[in-house]
Protein backbone atom coordinates (compact mmCIF):
# COMPACT_ATOMS: atom_id res chain seq x y z
CA UNK A 1 0.00 0.00 0.00
CA UNK A 2 1.36 3.42 -0.99
CA UNK A 3 2.32 5.75 1.85
CA UNK A 4 -0.13 8.64 2.02
CA UNK A 5 2.80 10.99 2.43
CA UNK A 6 3.95 10.07 -1.08
CA UNK A 7 0.60 10.90 -2.71
CA UNK A 8 0.53 14.08 -4.83
CA UNK A 9 -1.41 17.05 -3.40
CA UNK A 10 -4.99 17.44 -4.63
CA UNK A 11 -5.40 19.60 -7.71
CA UNK A 12 -6.70 23.12 -7.26
CA UNK A 13 -10.33 23.65 -8.27
CA UNK A 14 -10.62 24.50 -11.95
CA UNK A 15 -12.16 27.92 -11.28
CA UNK A 16 -9.21 28.91 -9.11
CA UNK A 17 -6.77 27.86 -11.81
CA UNK A 18 -8.65 29.92 -14.40
CA UNK A 19 -8.63 32.98 -12.17
CA UNK A 20 -5.00 32.78 -11.11
CA UNK A 21 -4.23 36.04 -12.87
CA UNK A 22 -6.61 37.78 -10.44
CA UNK A 23 -4.49 36.49 -7.54
CA UNK A 24 -7.17 34.50 -5.76
CA UNK A 25 -5.82 32.53 -2.82
CA UNK A 26 -6.60 28.87 -2.50
CA UNK A 27 -8.97 29.35 0.44
CA UNK A 28 -11.22 31.58 -1.70
CA UNK A 29 -11.57 34.32 0.89
CA UNK A 30 -14.60 36.50 -0.02
CA UNK A 31 -12.53 39.68 0.20
CA UNK A 32 -10.03 38.24 -2.27
CA UNK A 33 -12.88 37.27 -4.56
CA UNK A 34 -14.23 40.81 -4.34
CA UNK A 35 -10.92 42.34 -5.36
CA UNK A 36 -10.58 39.78 -8.15
CA UNK A 37 -13.94 40.98 -9.44
CA UNK A 38 -12.84 44.60 -9.21
CA UNK A 39 -9.67 43.78 -11.12
CA UNK A 40 -11.65 41.93 -13.78
CA UNK A 41 -14.10 44.84 -14.05
CA UNK A 42 -11.26 47.30 -14.47
CA UNK A 43 -9.53 45.13 -17.07
CA UNK A 44 -12.78 44.39 -18.89
CA UNK A 45 -12.19 40.66 -18.88
CA UNK A 46 -13.80 37.82 -16.94
CA UNK A 47 -16.02 40.02 -14.77
CA UNK A 48 -19.31 38.38 -15.73
CA UNK A 49 -17.85 34.92 -15.21
CA UNK A 50 -16.75 35.76 -11.69
CA UNK A 51 -20.07 37.35 -10.80
CA UNK A 52 -21.96 34.30 -11.97
CA UNK A 53 -19.58 31.88 -10.25
CA UNK A 54 -19.82 33.52 -6.84
CA UNK A 55 -23.46 34.57 -6.73
CA UNK A 56 -23.85 32.23 -3.75
CA UNK A 57 -21.88 34.63 -1.56
CA UNK A 58 -23.40 37.80 -3.01
CA UNK A 59 -24.45 39.13 0.40
CA UNK A 60 -20.89 38.90 1.67
CA UNK A 61 -19.53 40.49 -1.51
CA UNK A 62 -21.97 43.39 -1.31
CA UNK A 63 -21.16 43.92 2.36
CA UNK A 64 -17.45 43.95 1.54
CA UNK A 65 -18.00 46.38 -1.32
CA UNK A 66 -19.95 48.78 0.90
CA UNK A 67 -17.31 48.52 3.60
CA UNK A 68 -14.51 49.22 1.12
CA UNK A 69 -16.31 52.31 -0.18
CA UNK A 70 -16.10 53.72 3.35
CA UNK A 71 -12.34 53.14 3.44
CA UNK A 72 -9.60 55.50 2.17
CA UNK A 73 -8.91 54.79 -1.50
CA UNK A 74 -5.19 54.48 -0.79
CA UNK A 75 -5.96 51.24 1.06
CA UNK A 76 -7.51 49.61 -2.03
CA UNK A 77 -5.79 46.52 -3.39
CA UNK A 78 -6.62 47.62 -6.92
CA UNK A 79 -5.89 51.12 -8.15
CA UNK A 80 -9.38 52.39 -8.94
CA UNK A 81 -11.36 55.58 -8.38
CA UNK A 82 -14.05 55.43 -5.70
CA UNK A 83 -16.72 56.38 -8.25
CA UNK A 84 -15.70 53.54 -10.55
CA UNK A 85 -15.59 51.14 -7.62
CA UNK A 86 -19.19 52.02 -6.74
CA UNK A 87 -20.18 51.44 -10.35
CA UNK A 88 -18.37 48.09 -10.24
CA UNK A 89 -20.36 47.10 -7.15
CA UNK A 90 -23.67 48.05 -8.74
CA UNK A 91 -22.62 46.26 -11.93
CA UNK A 92 -22.12 43.08 -9.90
CA UNK A 93 -25.71 43.37 -8.73
CA UNK A 94 -27.07 44.01 -12.22
CA UNK A 95 -24.96 41.49 -14.13
CA UNK A 96 -25.53 38.78 -11.55
CA UNK A 97 -29.25 39.59 -11.29
CA UNK A 98 -28.74 40.01 -7.55
CA UNK A 99 -31.95 41.95 -7.02
CA UNK A 100 -32.35 40.52 -3.53
CA UNK A 101 -29.26 42.38 -2.30
CA UNK A 102 -29.71 45.71 -4.10
CA UNK A 103 -31.52 47.23 -1.13
CA UNK A 104 -28.72 46.05 1.15
CA UNK A 105 -26.15 47.90 -0.97
CA UNK A 106 -28.19 51.10 -1.05
CA UNK A 107 -28.99 50.94 2.67
CA UNK A 108 -25.38 50.35 3.67
CA UNK A 109 -24.37 53.44 1.72
CA UNK A 110 -27.06 55.77 3.06
CA UNK A 111 -27.17 58.05 6.09
CA UNK A 112 -30.42 59.49 7.41
CA UNK A 113 -29.07 63.02 7.81
CA UNK A 114 -26.69 63.10 4.85
CA UNK A 115 -28.59 60.96 2.38
CA UNK A 116 -27.07 58.63 -0.23
CA UNK A 117 -23.38 58.09 -0.85
CA UNK A 118 -22.48 60.33 -3.79
CA UNK A 119 -20.52 57.57 -5.52
CA UNK A 120 -23.31 55.01 -5.20
CA UNK A 121 -25.88 57.65 -6.16
CA UNK A 122 -24.09 58.11 -9.48
CA UNK A 123 -23.76 54.35 -9.94
CA UNK A 124 -27.45 53.87 -9.13
CA UNK A 125 -28.51 56.50 -11.65
CA UNK A 126 -26.35 55.02 -14.39
CA UNK A 127 -27.43 51.52 -13.43
CA UNK A 128 -31.09 52.37 -13.96
CA UNK A 129 -30.64 54.31 -17.19
CA UNK A 130 -28.46 51.57 -18.70
CA UNK A 131 -30.43 48.58 -17.35
CA UNK A 132 -33.99 49.83 -16.89
CA UNK A 133 -35.51 46.45 -17.73
CA UNK A 134 -33.53 44.82 -14.91
CA UNK A 135 -33.34 47.48 -12.19
CA UNK A 136 -36.81 48.94 -12.75
CA UNK A 137 -38.84 45.91 -11.61
CA UNK A 138 -36.62 45.54 -8.54
CA UNK A 139 -37.37 49.12 -7.54
CA UNK A 140 -41.09 48.69 -8.12
CA UNK A 141 -41.08 45.60 -5.95
CA UNK A 142 -39.24 47.36 -3.11
CA UNK A 143 -41.52 50.40 -3.23
CA UNK A 144 -44.69 48.32 -3.25
CA UNK A 145 -43.84 46.60 0.03
CA UNK A 146 -45.91 47.28 3.14
CA UNK A 147 -43.10 49.46 4.47
CA UNK A 148 -41.27 50.90 1.45
CA UNK A 149 -37.55 51.39 1.87
CA UNK A 150 -36.63 54.90 2.95
CA UNK A 151 -33.12 54.35 1.62
CA UNK A 152 -34.36 53.38 -1.85
CA UNK A 153 -36.63 56.43 -1.87
CA UNK A 154 -33.65 58.54 -0.85
CA UNK A 155 -31.74 57.33 -3.89
CA UNK A 156 -34.69 57.91 -6.22
CA UNK A 157 -35.10 61.46 -4.93
CA UNK A 158 -31.37 62.09 -4.93
CA UNK A 159 -30.80 61.06 -8.54
CA UNK A 160 -33.39 63.53 -9.82
CA UNK A 161 -33.95 61.55 -13.02
CA UNK A 162 -37.27 62.34 -14.68
CA UNK A 163 -37.35 59.03 -16.54
CA UNK A 164 -36.89 57.16 -13.25
CA UNK A 165 -39.62 59.16 -11.51
CA UNK A 166 -42.04 58.66 -14.40
CA UNK A 167 -41.30 54.93 -14.34
CA UNK A 168 -42.06 54.78 -10.59
CA UNK A 169 -44.84 57.40 -10.70
CA UNK A 170 -47.70 55.14 -9.54
CA UNK A 171 -45.64 53.71 -6.68
CA UNK A 172 -44.43 57.15 -5.57
CA UNK A 173 -47.95 58.57 -5.66
CA UNK A 174 -49.22 55.72 -3.52
CA UNK A 175 -46.45 56.28 -0.97
CA UNK A 176 -47.02 60.04 -0.92
CA UNK A 177 -50.72 59.51 -0.24
CA UNK A 178 -50.60 56.65 2.25
CA UNK A 179 -47.27 56.71 4.09
CA UNK A 180 -46.10 59.09 6.80
CA UNK A 181 -42.82 60.64 7.90
CA UNK A 182 -39.66 60.42 5.79
CA UNK A 183 -40.96 57.94 3.22
CA UNK A 184 -43.87 60.23 2.36
CA UNK A 185 -41.67 63.31 2.17
CA UNK A 186 -39.10 61.64 -0.09
CA UNK A 187 -41.83 60.42 -2.44
CA UNK A 188 -43.28 63.94 -2.62
CA UNK A 189 -39.89 65.49 -3.32
CA UNK A 190 -39.29 62.96 -6.08
CA UNK A 191 -42.64 63.70 -7.71
CA UNK A 192 -42.08 67.46 -7.73
CA UNK A 193 -40.27 67.27 -11.06
CA UNK A 194 -43.54 66.23 -12.72
CA UNK A 195 -45.13 69.57 -11.82
CA UNK A 196 -46.90 71.57 -13.07
CA UNK A 197 -47.91 69.38 -16.00
CA UNK A 198 -49.06 66.29 -14.13
CA UNK A 199 -52.52 67.12 -12.75
CA UNK A 200 -52.73 64.02 -10.55
CA UNK A 201 -49.43 64.84 -8.89
CA UNK A 202 -50.59 68.44 -8.54
CA UNK A 203 -53.78 67.30 -6.82
CA UNK A 204 -51.75 65.21 -4.39
CA UNK A 205 -49.72 68.27 -3.38
CA UNK A 206 -52.87 70.39 -3.08
CA UNK A 207 -54.46 67.78 -0.82
CA UNK A 208 -51.41 68.03 1.47
CA UNK A 209 -51.63 71.82 1.84
CA UNK A 210 -53.51 71.48 5.12
CA UNK A 211 -52.12 68.11 6.19
CA UNK A 212 -51.91 67.39 9.92
CA UNK A 213 -48.20 66.57 9.68
CA UNK A 214 -46.17 69.77 9.75
CA UNK A 215 -43.28 68.48 7.63
CA UNK A 216 -45.61 67.12 4.96
CA UNK A 217 -47.55 70.37 4.93
CA UNK A 218 -44.37 72.42 4.64
CA UNK A 219 -43.09 70.36 1.71
CA UNK A 220 -46.44 70.76 -0.06
CA UNK A 221 -46.59 74.53 0.45
CA UNK A 222 -42.96 75.21 -0.43
CA UNK A 223 -43.30 73.11 -3.56
CA UNK A 224 -46.54 74.67 -4.78
CA UNK A 225 -45.17 78.18 -4.21
CA UNK A 226 -42.85 77.56 -7.18
CA UNK A 227 -45.51 76.74 -9.76
CA UNK A 228 -48.54 78.22 -11.45
CA UNK A 229 -51.36 75.82 -10.55
CA UNK A 230 -54.71 77.64 -10.30
CA UNK A 231 -56.33 75.06 -8.02
CA UNK A 232 -53.49 75.56 -5.54
CA UNK A 233 -54.18 79.29 -5.52
CA UNK A 234 -57.88 78.70 -4.83
CA UNK A 235 -57.20 76.39 -1.93
CA UNK A 236 -54.60 78.76 -0.50
CA UNK A 237 -57.25 81.49 -0.30
CA UNK A 238 -59.82 79.16 1.27
CA UNK A 239 -57.52 78.05 4.10
CA UNK A 240 -55.53 81.25 4.64
CA UNK A 241 -57.80 82.83 7.26
CA UNK A 242 -57.81 79.62 9.32
CA UNK A 243 -54.03 79.12 9.29
CA UNK A 244 -52.53 79.97 12.72
CA UNK A 245 -48.86 79.61 11.76
CA UNK A 246 -47.33 82.79 10.34
CA UNK A 247 -44.66 80.84 8.47
CA UNK A 248 -47.31 78.85 6.62
CA UNK A 249 -49.33 82.01 5.98
CA UNK A 250 -46.37 83.50 4.15
CA UNK A 251 -46.12 80.40 1.97
CA UNK A 252 -49.86 80.53 1.26
CA UNK A 253 -49.44 84.15 0.19
CA UNK A 254 -46.68 83.10 -2.20
CA UNK A 255 -48.95 80.46 -3.73
CA UNK A 256 -51.71 83.03 -4.20
CA UNK A 257 -49.27 85.51 -5.75
CA UNK A 258 -48.23 82.80 -8.20
CA UNK A 259 -51.87 82.14 -9.11
CA UNK A 260 -53.54 85.56 -8.96
CA UNK A 261 -56.04 84.95 -11.72
CA UNK A 262 -57.04 81.52 -10.50
CA UNK A 263 -57.53 82.80 -6.96
CA UNK A 264 -59.84 85.74 -7.78
CA UNK A 265 -63.09 83.79 -7.68
CA UNK A 266 -62.14 82.12 -4.40
CA UNK A 267 -61.68 85.51 -2.72
CA UNK A 268 -65.33 86.30 -3.44
CA UNK A 269 -66.43 83.03 -1.82
CA UNK A 270 -64.14 83.61 1.15
CA UNK A 271 -65.54 87.11 1.75
CA UNK A 272 -69.02 85.57 2.02
CA UNK A 273 -67.81 83.32 4.86
CA UNK A 274 -65.40 85.59 6.71
CA UNK A 275 -66.41 87.79 9.61
CA UNK A 276 -64.56 89.92 12.15
CA UNK A 277 -60.84 89.23 12.31
CA UNK A 278 -61.12 86.72 9.50
CA UNK A 279 -62.61 89.37 7.21
CA UNK A 280 -59.86 91.79 8.20
CA UNK A 281 -57.16 89.24 7.42
CA UNK A 282 -58.76 88.37 4.09
CA UNK A 283 -59.13 92.02 3.10
CA UNK A 284 -55.51 92.74 3.98
CA UNK A 285 -54.40 89.74 1.93
CA UNK A 286 -56.47 90.81 -1.09
CA UNK A 287 -54.97 94.31 -0.92
CA UNK A 288 -51.46 92.90 -0.68
CA UNK A 289 -51.93 90.67 -3.71
CA UNK A 290 -54.09 92.84 -6.01
CA UNK A 291 -53.63 96.36 -4.69
CA UNK A 292 -56.36 98.51 -3.12
CA UNK A 293 -58.39 99.03 -6.28
CA UNK A 294 -58.12 95.43 -7.44
CA UNK A 295 -58.98 94.08 -4.00
CA UNK A 296 -62.13 96.20 -3.84
CA UNK A 297 -63.43 94.54 -6.99
CA UNK A 298 -63.21 91.14 -5.29
CA UNK A 299 -65.90 91.99 -2.72
CA UNK A 300 -69.17 90.30 -3.81
CA UNK A 301 -72.15 92.52 -4.58
CA UNK A 302 -74.43 90.31 -2.47
CA UNK A 303 -72.24 90.56 0.64
CA UNK A 304 -74.30 91.58 3.71
CA UNK A 305 -73.94 95.25 4.66
CA UNK A 306 -71.96 94.68 7.87
CA UNK A 307 -69.66 92.17 6.22
CA UNK A 308 -69.08 94.56 3.32
CA UNK A 309 -68.14 97.32 5.73
CA UNK A 310 -65.60 95.03 7.43
CA UNK A 311 -64.11 94.00 4.11
CA UNK A 312 -63.86 97.57 2.84
CA UNK A 313 -62.25 98.74 6.07
CA UNK A 314 -59.71 95.93 5.85
CA UNK A 315 -58.84 96.92 2.30
CA UNK A 316 -58.66 100.58 3.30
Amino acid sequence: MQDSREQPPPALPEDIVKMAKHKLSSDINPREIFWAMVSAYKEGEGFGELVKKYSGIREALVNIGCSVLHEPSKSYRVRIARTKLAKCLFSMIVKGRWGDVMERALSNLYERKKGPSLQMLMAFGDGFSENKEVVGPWLKSLLSEERPSEEVLGYVEGVGDRELVEYLRADLLNIARTEINEAQVLAMKSLEMLLPGDSEVGKMFIDMMDDWDMETKEVALKTLAKYSIPEAGKKAVSIYIYEPDEKFKIELEQIIEKNKEGAREEFGKAFLRARGQEAEALGALAKKVYGKKGAGKLIPENLPKEARREAEEAIG
